[in-house]
């Protein structure tokens, strides 16, 4: 019986490995290769996801800091008034005190909005309130994309193609994967593969640069 057993779990393993894909070595390295490439943009999004939730916290910080200075003000306008209706002669101890009140109470309100960052104070030029900004110009639509293989015999390949309108002799810009905004060499490319992929040849590259997987090209 156990026999039996064993040789029915032979053959369910060899049937089961028959079955399972086969890939080449071009393609599986080029499989791993994207799968890396969608470990570090998931990454990234985490990184930038965090960001956003900082930002959101101080935001809250801020509205709950500003809901308090508008509370505090309805409190003393309305003791401003108090003093002002309760005033049956106008005499100059009462006025001093109204005047004190009034600067006071601006005083404070003016240094509550220069703590929270405030543009506009009270009593500052209409002005600066009513200035209309000016419609930014548009700007150009950047094509981006990445290098999704290892340097081979100068060439490598990117995951742009005819979508993106690229095609052959267009010049892509390079930069590390760690520093987008510094340039560090320039592609060719050599042949457009499909709609999403293409060859293309190490063109220029900086002294000391190596150029690897992951690494951004942007469309010249």
């Amino acid at each position: 019986m156990m026999r039996r057993m064993m040789l029915a779990l032979f053959v369910m393993l060899v049937a089961v490995s028959s079955a399972w894909p086969k890939f080449n070595a071009e393609d599986q390295e080029y499989l791993n290769n994207n799968f890396k490439l969608i470990q570090q943009k998931i990454e990234s999004l985490n990184t930038q996801l965090q960001n956003l939730n900082a930002q959101l916290q101080v935001l809250l910080k801020n509205q709950a800091q500003f809901q308090a200075l508008i509370d505090h003000q309805q409190r003393s306008l309305q003791e401003l008034d108090q003093m002002v209706s309760s005033m049956r002669m106008g005499t100059e101890e009462d006025a001093s005190r109204l005047k004190t009140a009034i600067t006071q109470l601006r005083s404070e309100t003016q240094a509550a909005f220069a703590k929270l960052g405030a543009t506009n104070t009270p009593g500052a030029p209409a002005a600066a309130e009513t200035a209309v900004p000016k419609p930014a110009a548009p700007t150009a639509t950047v094509v981006q994309g990445s290098i999704i293989s290892d340097v081979r015999d100068n060439m490598v390949k990117i995951d742009l193609g005819s979508r993106q309108g690229v095609h052959e002799l267009s010049r892509l810009l390079v930069y590390k994967d760690t520093d987008p905004n510094t340039q560090v060499g320039i592609l060719e490319v050599t042949q457009v593969i499909d709609a999403g992929n293409s060859w293309a040849r190490v063109y220029q590259v900086n002294p000391g640069v190596q150029l690897g997987f992951g690494d951004v090209v942007r469309l010249q």
